[in-house]
């Protein structure tokens, strides 16, 4: 069945229609509304009258598509008073159209309009008969009233759903539509591969903000991750965020953070790929001692994040892999996985120390045969309620500056 709010082919105007929709039947919010865009001065709220695809104070056929020079939406009175928005997903900005609204609002008695700009990035510059908002803030701001509006819950449950689908579809988004509030996955709304592309995408942008992975371990804010993000194992979706040293190099030739999200958990890692070089040579020089230290001193700091996430599970892994075409989903050969209390004695509870598995790892890494992926990754399930929340991003952060003894190791 269509949603209601999808009344048009155009991401613009569909995007626009659900949200005039929205304060159409929750007026309470229209002017709370306009006081968001800037709009500083307006008419009692039972004299303000909703337009889509019109110019203020006519009728407009708003059925169709592709109606030249039309405002996406606007909110006027009898008495020359008008706001009008102008909504940007896909195309670029244009100051030329912003003045077309303002002179065809003038030619039908609004003669001062407030043009309010609704777009995914910010402009270079704007006249100052204008504003600008964007979407990812439009978004917050209908986020807070969930709670007490059911309008408002349907429209960023949209807001969630048409993003999906934009990216699914490859449309060309320039920024984000929403922000990052969590990973909220439950029984009765489980995860799905595009709301984990959505998701993965948004955590990229918050992540990437972060002073502290930059200065912790060299994070290069201005690299992308992946070029595409493609369906994984189990449906899971990953990316990483490249090393400063890795600039013009394939991310697989250095240590990197790298981040998946899967339909029961999240796994925040630090991934030694098998084409790093010096790394085989690094362990010959060591010993399973040396090791063991460097693996104590990430668990005694993952230590604090742990609180915080009561059942996330520190865990050192090793893959062995192979390819069956460049773009296909890895075939796994071997995998071993381990928490890391189990591998240092300090396991507690249930948990039981097993001294042979760090001599397993280290041989296996040393005298090893084939390709080899290892790392250290931190489990952690959707259900816990910091994860659910904007904190995930500082889980993510502490956990990954929590383990940068491994990079220290390999890179020595």
């Amino acid at each position: 069945m269509r949603n209601v709010f999808d009344q048009y082919n155009q991401p613009e105007n569909r995007l626009t229609h659900a949200l005039m929709v929205t304060l159409a039947n929750d007026r309470k919010l229209v002017r709370p509304f306009l006081k968001l865009l800037g709009v500083k001065r307006m008419p009692a709220l039972k004299n303000i009258e909703l337009g889509l695809q019109r110019v203020p104070g006519q009728m407009v056929d708003s059925n169709k598509d592709g109606k030249q020079g039309l405002p996406d939406g606007c909110f006027f009175d009898q008495d020359g008073w008008a706001v009008v928005l102008e909504a940007k997903v896909q195309a670029g900005i244009s100051i030329n159209q912003l003045k077309r609204h303002r002179k065809t609002s003038a030619r039908y008695g609004y003669e001062q309009p407030h043009i309010v700009l609704i777009s995914v990035d910010k402009p270079k510059s704007l006249p100052d008969w204008a504003t600008y908002i964007e979407w990812k803030n439009l978004y917050k701001w209908f986020s807070k009233r969930k709670a007490d509006s059911s309008w408002a819950r349907h429209f960023v449950d949209y807001m969630h759903v048409f993003e999906s689908k934009m990216i699914a579809k490859d449309y060309n988004i320039r920024g984000t539509l929403t922000m990052f509030d969590g990973f909220k996955f439950t029984d009765a709304e489980p995860y799905t591969y595009a709301e984990g592309k959505r998701l993965i995408r948004l955590v990229g942008d918050e992540l990437r903000k972060r002073k502290k992975l930059v200065k912790e371990l060299g994070v290069d804010v201005k690299q992308p991750g992946r070029t595409a993000i493609t369906r994984g194992e189990n449906g899971g979706v990953w990316d990483f965020l490249p090393l400063e040293i890795s600039e013009g190099k394939p991310f697989t030739a250095a240590v990197h953070p790298t981040l998946v999200i899967r339909p029961e958990r999240i796994s925040i890692a630090l991934t030694i790929p098998n084409a790093m070089r010096g790394v085989r040579k690094t362990l010959q020089n060591s010993d399973t001692e040396s090791l063991g230290r460097m693996l104590s001193q990430v668990e005694k700091n993952l230590r604090p994040v742990l609180k915080q996430v009561n059942t996330a599970k520190p865990m050192i892994y090793l893959d062995q892999r192979h390819y069956k075409s460049r773009s296909s989903n890895p075939e796994r050969d071997g995998h071993i996985i381990v928490d890391l209390r189990t591998v240092l004695n300090t396991a507690k509870g249930r948990i039981k120390h097993q001294p042979g598995w760090l001599e397993c790892i280290f041989d296996l890494l040393v005298n090893k045969k084939t390709n080899m992926q290892w790392g250290i990754q931190l489990h952690c399930p959707h259900s816990e309620k910091v994860m659910q929340s904007a904190k995930a991003i500082d889980i993510m952060v502490d956990a990954w500056v929590a383990m940068k003894p491994l990079m220290d190791f390999v890179k020595s």
